[in-house]
């Protein structure tokens, strides 16, 4: 398989290194943007990993990013005004943060002082982005001022996740000598395994409510995902489904999950009901698309 969990294909980066349908959209006032409710998610469309936002049906993707290096795990701030991600702009092995606007303008890198940045996920109240700095999870201003490390383990701390009300983050990392998903204190304190589970688990994604988490697993002998009581009781698997599943990301009201599979041959873009029920495929090209998030609102 080429690719296609991120947070598989990390490690492995930072180990070695340290994972268009012809007119974008673009007008003299830039890109025309599906109107309503959008996704935004990565593809390699235009031959290599760029930013695109579709509506939630899949309708109308515009790239946002446009450029040669590698833009890829995109967050919405909470307001919907701007998507953070990492990008390796500087040099090729130079991972950072950076932070455009909802339409692709305007970036601006948050971490240049750092060689291996990547996972960016906004805080609720929109003041601070959490991140996997190196091997640890770091947390800064929006501004990217006062960076703070919240973790330090010689293992990988990867994608972190905040919860919806500010106070926790969850995050994946193999300091257990096996992936599995934490949830710790928004300032590293009270760090519990809610997995704990021989097979792999990691790359966390925190209900709107947050009474569950969505994450990704290898304990049915293929990468599925998984929903779990936020306290890690109760899993269930949502996609049963013999390709690989991965990326799962809630809508706003917490009624769908949009993820990346290649059930279909190669990397798209699909969106499911939270039980699993009902999945579509929302991209369907030939490219790999993968690493969906929701506009904040859904809209």
């Amino acid at each position: 398989m080429r690719k296609l969990i991120s947070f598989v294909t990390i490690p492995a980066a930072l180990a070695l290194a340290t994972l268009s349908c012809g007119d974008d959209g673009a007008g003299v006032d830039g890109p025309q943007l599906p109107e309503g409710p959008q996704i935004a998610f990565v593809s390699d469309r235009d031959g290599n990993d760029e930013i695109y936002v579709m509506g939630t049906d899949g309708s109308n993707a515009v790239n946002l990013t446009n450029d040669p290096a590698r833009d890829r795990q995109p967050d919405w701030s909470p307001d919907g005004s701007k998507i953070a991600f990492r990008s390796n702009r500087i040099g090729a092995a130079l991972y950072h943060i950076y932070v455009m606007g909802a339409d692709g303008s305007d970036p601006v890198n948050l971490t240049s002082d750092r060689a291996r940045d990547s996972g960016p996920a906004w805080s609720p109240d929109g003041t601070k982005i959490a991140f996997s700095c190196g091997d640890d999870i770091c947390v800064m201003d929006a501004d990217g001022s006062n960076p703070v490390q919240l973790t330090d383990h010689p293992l990988y701390d990867l994608t972190p996740s905040w919860s919806p009300d500010g106070t926790k983050i969850a995050f994946g990392s193999d300091r257990a000598g096996q992936f599995n998903v934490y949830v710790m204190g928004a300032d590293g304190s009270n760090l519990v395994n809610v997995t704990n589970h021989p097979d792999l688990a990691a790359d966390p994604a925190w209900s709107p409510v947050g009474t569950k988490i969505a994450f990704v697993t290898l304990r049915d002998d293929n990468y599925e995902i998984y929903v779990m009581d936020a306290d890690g009781s109760n899993p269930v698997n949502l996609t049963n489904d013999p390709a690989d599943d991965a990326d799962p990301a809630w809508s706003p009201d917490g009624t769908k999950i949009a993820f990346t599979s290649d059930r279909a041959g190669n990397n798209d873009i699909y969106v499911m009901d939270a039980d699993g029920s009902n999945p579509v495929n929302l991209t369907n090209d030939p490219a790999d698309d993968e690493l969906p998030t929701w506009s904040p609102d859904g809209q």
